[in-house]
């Protein structure tokens, strides 16, 4: 094994030796879908600077930077930093609180990233970040790799979404990291136990009651993070975890770019296993009964497909939580509030907020 994963992930990645139906043992079977994850690499110091702080009803916003990884010369790529906004409640002395990292869609919405979480920008809908903060949670809300602040174009705090520029700075970081060994998910995931780091670094933090939510590719990349840390105790996926078996399937409603891959995946399982081994811990996952639309028979055939896709995720999933008697931490719900769409409506935010307090609080 590497030093890389020496160093970081075999620190977070424990496993039990429980048989599963395909022959693997469970522990054979997480390092083999750890392993395709690629290579991590070893993180620097933390340093967490403050840029703002402003005052708010209940607690204070602060806004954060933090290092993901240093430069790296070979592709002159510059030092990789993360900006977040940190939501702090107001608390007495030594209290510990609860702990959320929120994480932002994408799609046509990579000009905003951590803002809409926050409730600055974008839809109401997606202000989850914010919501949870109300309820007395710690938040924080960072950019993903190639959104917001962190896209590598001048004026990227202010630029607008450019749907050809972002998906070719996107395919130029992706061949970076595939010629270094690593993934577009790797990254992710690394770069979102980063800021599991900086809750863990936080002393008002309670580090047994950390928890995480996602929309769309947030929602998607959550299942991913959390099979890599084991500190994230339970999480909220709506709209979001999908199969990429699936994904890349010749039937598929669209052709996707080969940077979200991950290579042999179909040679070990498919992504639900992602999703089946983080049990027992708790896990919610919402879809939209016509998030692929409903205007045409295309879209309601496709749509209904969609739906039929995630019920077999999570029956999959369902076997290994009910080996561990543990059926009743995993959840998914099927809406047709709002019109059933790729969305995040009031009362399944509601659901979802509830599902984390039951965990957290």
């Amino acid at each position: 094994m590497s030093k890389i994963r020496q160093s970081k992930v075999a620190i977070i990645f424990s496993v039990l030796s429980v048989v599963t139906t395909s022959g693997f043992t469970q522990q054979s079977k997480e390092k083999q879908l750890l392993r395709i994850l690629g290579d991590f690499p070893i993180p620097p110091a933390l340093q967490i600077e403050t840029l703002e702080s402003v005052k708010l009803d209940t607690g204070w916003r602060h806004k954060i930077e933090y290092v993901a990884e240093q430069a790296d010369p070979l592709f002159d790529r510059p030092i990789d930093k993360i900006r977040a906004y940190l939501f702090v409640p107001d608390h007495e002395e030594r209290q510990k609180l609860p702990a959320i990292v929120a994480i932002h869609q994408d799609g046509h919405y990579t000009h905003l990233g951590k803002l809409e979480p926050a409730g600055l920008a974008g839809d109401k809908d997606q202000h989850y970040g914010l919501e949870l903060f109300k309820r007395g949670y710690v938040v924080i809300c960072p950019d993903r790799m190639r959104h917001a602040e962190r896209r590598r174009i001048p004026d990227a705090e202010s630029a607008k979404t450019d749907m050809l520029r972002g998906n070719s700075l996107a395919v130029q970081w992706c061949g970076q990291l595939i010629l270094s060994g690593r993934t577009y998910y790797g990254k992710e995931i690394y770069d979102l136990m980063r800021t599991t780091d900086v809750l863990y670094s936080l002393d008002y933090v309670d580090k047994n009651k950390i928890g995480a939510i996602g929309h769309s590719g947030g929602g998607n990349i959550l299942v991913y993070y959390m099979f890599v840390d084991k500190r994230v105790k339970v999480g909220v996926s709506s709209c979001g975890f999908f199969e990429l078996l699936n994904h890349y399937n010749e039937n598929a409603p669209k052709a996707q770019t080969v940077g979200f891959a991950l290579p042999g995946l179909a040679e070990i399982g498919k992504s639900a296993d992602y999703l089946a081994l983080l049990a027992p811990r708790g896990f919610l996952m919402t879809r939209g009964q016509w998030e692929c639309g409903k205007a045409s028979e295309a879209e309601r055939s496709y749509s209904r497909q969609h739906v039929a896709e995630t019920k077999d995720i999570e029956d999959y999933a369902r076997q290994r939580y009910s080996q561990l008697n543990a059926s009743e931490n995993l959840k998914a719900i099927y809406f047709d509030e709002g019109g059933g769409n790729h969305a995040f409506p009031s009362k399944v935010r509601q659901q979802a907020c509830q599902w984390l307090d039951n965990y957290l609080k």
